[in-house]
């Protein structure tokens, strides 16, 4: 085969590649969750796809956080069903296909933990050697920009230095799907905007499928291919763009919304 040939050939299969029909990440039907006689979530249906970001807001106490943890494992499903790469969330988990980082880590008892401390805390489950968890964890904060602050105290650092790590702990053992709840809590605006940017980066280059959930309504809408807005049943699945709509607003928090956004070039 001619060089040109193998060009043809090469474009072609990028071609082929760039509309070949993408798997399904998460794949959720009829999902209902009852919890101490009171209904969390109500009927959700719901396919994401691999590499999509997808953004879940609502309401506080709407069953957002629920709906991660259901994703996890963490919690059961009173009725439905919900898989992880055609998998249970309990098998997806065991394989090490998601990776997790909730909304607040709890390092006060170990406050004296260096950054790399705490990402090699979250990769004790691999049976790997030593040498290769510390390299894959060096990789890991390497990636997210923060390798410079290894030996330092966790506890030293700022709030988006601290997320950043936190990330790199749950990429570090290489996950199909990252699953976040409330990333850009303690963030300033420019830090959510780079923040929202490693996680494209994440997508594009790592192949990541991310679902985070977020108040950051009128930020986040710029970085995410998808909104799911949830307050006990699934209210909107679509357009990000769309969640700006004050009556789709007013129809999630089942009250008047004016969004406060911000326009980016």
């Amino acid at each position: 085969m001619s060089e040109g040939e193998k060009q043809k050939s090469s474009s072609q299969e990028k071609v082929q590649n760039r509309y070949r029909p993408l798997k399904v990440a998460v794949n959720v039907e009829h999902l209902w969750v009852e919890r101490n006689g009171k209904t969390i979530l109500e009927d959700i249906n719901l396919k994401i796809y691999e590499r999509e970001i997808v953004a879940i807001v609502g309401p506080n106490g709407g069953g957002k956080t629920t709906f991660l943890k259901t994703l996890l494992g963490l919690i059961k499903p009173t009725r439905g069903k919900v898989e992880i790469f055609n998998l249970p969330p309990e098998e997806a988990v065991k394989r090490h296909l998601i990776g997790y980082v909730p909304q607040k880590i709890n390092m006060k008892k170990e406050s004296c933990l260096s950054a790399l401390d705490v990402v090699l805390l979250g990769m004790w489950f691999l049976k790997i050697p030593k040498e290769e968890k510390i390299k894959k964890a060096l990789q890991a904060l390497e990636y997210m920009n923060v390798l410079h602050l290894k030996e330092k105290r966790f506890s030293d650092l700022s709030g988006g230095q601290q997320q950043r790590v936190n990330i790199a702990r749950a990429i570090a053992s290489e996950p199909k799907l990252l699953l976040l709840d409330e990333p850009t809590t303690g963030i300033d605006f420019a830090g959510q905007q780079t923040f929202y940017q490693l996680i494209q980066k994440l997508r594009d280059e790592k192949g990541f499928t991310v679902v985070m959930v977020t108040h950051d309504v009128g930020v986040v809408w710029k970085y995410v291919d998808k909104a799911v807005c949830i307050n006990k049943r699934l209210h909107y699945h679509g357009d990000p763009k769309l969640i700006l709509d004050p009556k789709i607003l007013e129809k999630i928090y089942n009250a008047p919304v004016v969004p406060l956004y911000h326009q980016h070039p």
